[in-house]
């Protein structure tokens, strides 16, 4: 059975007219080589030009479907009914505002061969001397693209990982750690085959765009990044790659952990985030603790609860 016989594409967007075109230009080049692939397009619900340039698009291509949701479910909430919706042996769920490069497919063909659990498709994150590690490949895995993966690894329990994270931004991590908690490897692939290509600047790229914000959750309206990610690796079961995994995101993006300290309780400013600092408390180390716990104090958010976790 070939790869295309075996691999779903499904594309999630939101009110990204402007970006779909660039994006279909590259997946539907004359030398693509997915061209021809089943792709869906699972449109959260947008109220701008999406529906009609997906259906002009249909119209040339055959092998597109299109699903646009009755209401928007969040970003996060678009992947896991991707993931749900998942009907071949692999899925690549992709985003609408990326840059591809095809030169290197025949490598993940040959990986689906191979019956990979995962593989991994963008490197910007992974240097030479790391290409071996978990750790890294997992913190790259952050960045939706990169993940294909065969969909035999949403088990039942695998869903309702994905379903319960929702609120932590990264659900579809939630596969690939099965997958390493399980003792399987990662493949990560010699040369990416996409790269993130969002417009930060000239786009909105909330993760709760579309959305009544005073109306959310607190944990989900206020969710950051980093405590989304630290939340998800928290099932790595072997320690010292959990260790790893979680420190490779802090530190990927924090140059010292007082400034991880400083950026983080400028974001929970309210003691009612005390969750989020939490999440962030436990995976700490006993001095990055008391430090932690002096910031607090420092900035009146101590609450007793914190010293408890560290008895």
């Amino acid at each position: 059975m070939s790869a295309k016989d075996q691999l779903q594409i499904i594309l999630i967007t939101y009110n990204r007219e402007m970006h779909l075109q660039r994006t279909f230009e590259q997946l539907f080049a004359e030398n693509s080589p997915i061209k021809g692939y089943d792709i869906l397009v699972l449109d959260n619900n947008s109220t701008d030009g999406t529906e009609a340039i997906v259906k002009e698009l249909m119209e040339i291509h055959p092998n597109v479907n299109y699903k646009k949701n009755r209401r928007n479910v969040g970003i996060s909430g678009n992947i896991a009914k991707a993931i749900e919706m998942a009907e071949k042996d692999y899925v690549w769920i992709i985003c609408d505002d990326d840059r591809y490069d095809f030169s290197n497919w025949a490598e993940v063909e040959k990986a689906i061969e191979n019956e990979e659990e995962a593989i991994c498709v963008a490197t910007f994150v992974i240097s030479e001397e790391n290409r071996n590690r978990d750790d890294f490949k997992l913190f790259q895995m952050t960045f939706l693209p990169s993940l294909i993966i065969k969909t035999s690894n949403f088990t039942n329990t695998v869903m309702q990982n994905v379903f319960d994270n929702i609120y932590a931004l990264f659900p579809h991590l939630c596969a690939p750690i099965s997958v390493v908690n399980q003792g399987k490897s990662i493949y990560l692939v010699e040369k990416a085959i996409v790269s993130n290509g969002m417009d930060i600047a000239n786009t909105d790229c909330s993760y709760i765009r579309g959305q009544k914000s005073e109306e959310l959750y607190q944990r989900t309206r206020t969710m950051n990044w980093i405590v989304g990610y630290v939340n998800l690796c928290s099932n790595i079961k072997d320690s010292e790659l959990r260790r790893l995994t979680i420190a490779n995101g802090i530190w990927g993006i924090y140059s010292d952990f007082p400034k991880l300290c400083d950026s983080v309780m400028s974001v929970y400013s309210d003691k009612k985030d005390w969750m989020h600092l939490m999440d962030l408390f436990v995976v700490f180390t006993d001095e990055q603790q008391k430090f932690f716990i002096d910031k607090l104090r420092e900035k009146g958010l101590y609450s007793k609860m914190f010293e408890k976790e560290m008895v």
